[in-house]
């Protein structure tokens, strides 16, 4: 009996933990609002927003305000210098102080440049589109992991309540026995036997227990809570709607909504609007460069010392000031004529890129195409084996309501019984996995059509 306690009190340690009611629906949208690749998504696709402009393309002109100051201050000497119509030696006028600013505004735009900026706001368009399909792949998946997430843990729930039932019911038995066996109506062979059934199922519940954790852990991972080891009671049921698909229905979806159909779309349209810019660097250019330059210019030679032959000689009375405003506009029309054939190269190259683009094209729509068909094929055979499993489930459960009864008056044995209790054990979890292989097969389904985040994230 010691070990019962044991094998009780491990169980019952594994399973203290706060708990908190989970719904999918509320553990999609917790996954959509933390996931980290969705975030990292929608940052993404804000820095995509953000260089959506024309500006960006360069149909914008740039202005530029600039502003100089020049100052001096000079000391001029001559051994020979004229001076007042004179040729005299030994002229000397320091201190010269000279003070310049000059404020210029410029503008500068090119005007036009083969339609590349035209041609590069579009493929900005695309690359912003670009980003938000990305986003869009990165729910579809995170609502996928989540889901069976979701799921294996109803699963592995399910499966410990078996689990304990199957120990329930062996110790009961064993209790059945315990107390024959003291009234002298069991021998020791047979208590043996059903204690050493129920140690059997209590290691099931305690393994059983630590793949519930460990779900629970993965679930929680996909949630980003802080908390990895938080557990949940799990509102929905592992249930399935029975549901016929329509394969032409689901291939026309497929090949018009799956998302990452729909993304390698959009790349391909960035690979053209590139052929269409290296193509246009074959046109000329055409850029205006134009301003407003003022400029003030002072010189300042009433402080100046002056040392030569020259007695009439005198400083100006006040700074000499001067000031000059000028306004230009300049056209500049540029056409390459040769550079080695780099244009013609990077239009080949690109061309290139563009034909490599529509073979991946192919090549994802036929592996969507055996995917699709794998997967309704799958789907269909599932629904079978559930429906298979279902009846083997009702079946064992009736025997072994009856074997119960049959086991306790003695018409079978424990060898007899334990099989019984196997069957059901095992036609219980049989059915149970069947349940979440069907649904894993309709997520798959739904995957593939753009069904996830259209129903999931609309």
């Amino acid at each position: 009996m010691k070990y019962f306690i044991l094998s009780i009190s491990i169980l019952s340690a594994l399973s203290v933990h706060a708990q908190d009611q989970l719904s999918l629906s509320d553990a999609i949208q917790i996954g959509l609002e933390r996931n980290y690749g969705i975030r990292i998504e929608e940052g993404n696709v804000e820095v995509a927003s953000n260089n959506n402009s024309w500006g960006e393309a360069g149909r914008l002109p740039t202005v530029n305000l600039n502003v100089q100051s020049q100052n001096s201050i000079r000391n001029q000497q001559s051994d020979n210098q004229f001076f007042g119509g004179t040729l005299f030696p030994g002229f000397e006028l320091n201190n010269q102080q000279t003070f310049g600013l000059t404020p210029a505004v410029t503008v500068t735009w090119n005007i036009f440049q083969g339609n590349r900026a035209i041609i590069s706001k579009r493929r900005l368009e695309q690359l912003q589109a670009e980003s938000e399909q990305n986003a869009e792949v990165v729910v579809s998946n995170t609502i996928q992991s989540i889901i069976l997430g979701y799921y294996i843990a109803v699963l592995e729930q399910r499966r410990l309540d078996e689990f304990q039932k199957q120990l329930n019911l062996s110790r009961d038995k064993y209790d059945y026995i315990q107390t024959k066996y003291d009234l002298g109506g069991a021998v020791t062979s047979d208590m043996l036997l059903e204690e050493n059934n129920y140690l059997t199922d209590s290691v099931s519940v305690l393994n059983q227990q630590l793949a519930l954790n460990n779900a629970f852990r993965n679930l929680n991972l996909l949630l980003v809570q802080d908390d990895i080891n938080t557990e949940y009671v799990l509102t929905d049921s592992l249930m399935i709607e029975d549901f016929t698909y329509d394969y032409a229905d689901l291939s026309n979806a497929a090949f018009n909504q799956n998302v990452d159909l729909k993304s390698i779309y959009i790349s391909q349209t960035i690979l053209q609007a590139n052929t269409s810019l290296q193509q246009a660097s074959r046109l000329p250019t055409l850029s205006l460069n134009g301003g407003y330059n003022w400029n003030r210019n002072v010189s300042d030679l009433t402080n100046a010392r002056y040392d030569g032959p020259n007695p009439d000689f005198q400083t100006p009375p006040e700074p000499l000031v001067s000031k000059t405003g000028t306004y230009f506009a300049n056209f500049t029309l540029s056409f390459t004529l040769f550079d080695g054939n780099r244009i013609n190269r990077a239009i080949r190259n690109a061309i290139v890129q563009e034909d490599i683009g529509n073979i991946r094209i192919d090549q994802l729509k036929k592996t969507i195409q055996r995917d699709l068909a794998t997967a309704y094929d799958q789907y269909l055979v599932r629904k079978q084996l559930l429906a298979i499993n279902q009846r083997r489930r009702e079946a064992a459960e009736i025997n072994l309501q009856n074997s119960e009864e049959k086991f306790r008056n003695g018409s079978i044995n424990s060898f007899d019984f334990r099989d019984v209790q196997n069957n059901y054990l095992s036609a219980a979890i049989l059915e149970l996995q069947a349940i979440y292989n069907l649904i894993d097969s309709k997520v798959t389904l739904m995957r593939l059509t753009g069904g996830l985040v259209r129903e999931y994230n609309p």
